[in-house]
């Protein structure tokens, strides 16, 4: 399978080393073992519980990953600057948020759970979709990242 959108792989001993390494501005998505943050950059102090980390800005994104905390991280890095927009597709998805009781950056869902962002009236996510062809050259959709989160109204 041909993944040409990707800029650089690899595995990572030290987590805040190597996002540094390739994004120094942006907002991250860490998902640990027993909770979900969404924060601007910043150092990543509880590694032992991460499983996986979107650091995203507008230009690129390093998403590293593990399957266990007894894994490795390995890592990739997409960066649309080097890329074509026939490379990519873009999506905007509503978050799922109960407008009657969400406040500033912190936001309620309908089912009654919250969480925040490092955004006050967020209403969608953008997520860019990538192409690849496979060996009989159909294209496929084989990976995606984070763009940024929109306010209310915003395009």
């Amino acid at each position: 399978m041909n993944k040409d959108y990707i800029s650089s792989s690899g595995s990572s001993e030290n987590v805040n080393e190597t996002i540094s390494r390739f994004i120094t501005n942006g907002t991250m998505i860490l998902m640990y073992t027993d909770k979900f943050i969404c924060c601007e950059l910043g150092e990543i102090t509880d590694t032992a519980h991460l499983l996986e980390a979107r650091v995203f800005n507008e230009d690129k994104e390093i998403k590293l990953m593990r399957p266990t905390i007894a894994d490795e991280f390995c890592y990739r890095v997409i960066d649309d600057t080097i890329l074509s927009k026939e490379d990519y597709m873009e999506e905007d998805h509503y978050l799922d948020i109960d407008g009657e009781q969400s406040e500033g950056n912190t936001y309620f869902t309908t089912g009654g759970g919250s969480y925040t962002l490092p955004v006050t009236d967020a209403e969608k996510i953008r997520i860019r979709n990538y192409r690849s062809l496979d060996k009989e050259c159909i294209a496929q959709i084989t990976d995606f990242r984070v763009v940024r989160f929109l306010k209310k109204g915003e395009k």
